[in-house]
């Protein structure tokens, strides 16, 4: 049978991060995550990246998981360029230090969900139960 967990539901109608778990997996899906924390938006790319990472890693700990049970990552970039890519590869790499990194996506976007926020990025973990 399957099991559903929704961890960290947010008012505005979804929930950051979802649990299914069967036969002893939980995969936990993780709504994109972005540059604001404590009640506002980081004012630089490089700020906007380290946040985001921050509050990535603190859903996959709501769920029980660390960035080593990390899958698959995309992120989307308002206006991608070379040095986005370099700002974003920093911040990850504070979190993503094991060999085997996950399968990764990086798309190029004209807007986020907000004006301020420059990138947003979701991720899928799998742990045993």
């Amino acid at each position: 049978m399957l099991e559903k967990e929704f961890i960290n539901p947010h008012p505005l109608g979804f929930t950051n991060t979802v649990a299914c778990s069967s036969n002893g997996i939980k995969t936990i899906f993780i709504s994109g995550q972005v540059g604001y924390a404590d009640g506002k938006v980081a004012e630089s790319f490089e700020e906007q990246a380290r946040v985001t990472y921050d509050n990535l890693v603190r859903e996959l700990h709501a769920a029980g998981a660390n960035v080593e049970d990390v899958v698959k990552i995309n992120t989307y970039v308002v206006d991608l360029n070379r040095d986005k890519s370099k700002a974003i590869r920093k911040a990850k790499d504070k979190y993503f230090t094991q060999d085997d990194q996950p399968a990764s996506t990086m798309v190029g976007v004209s807007a986020l969900i907000m004006e301020e926020l420059l990138l947003e990025i979701e991720a899928t973990a799998v742990i045993e139960r």
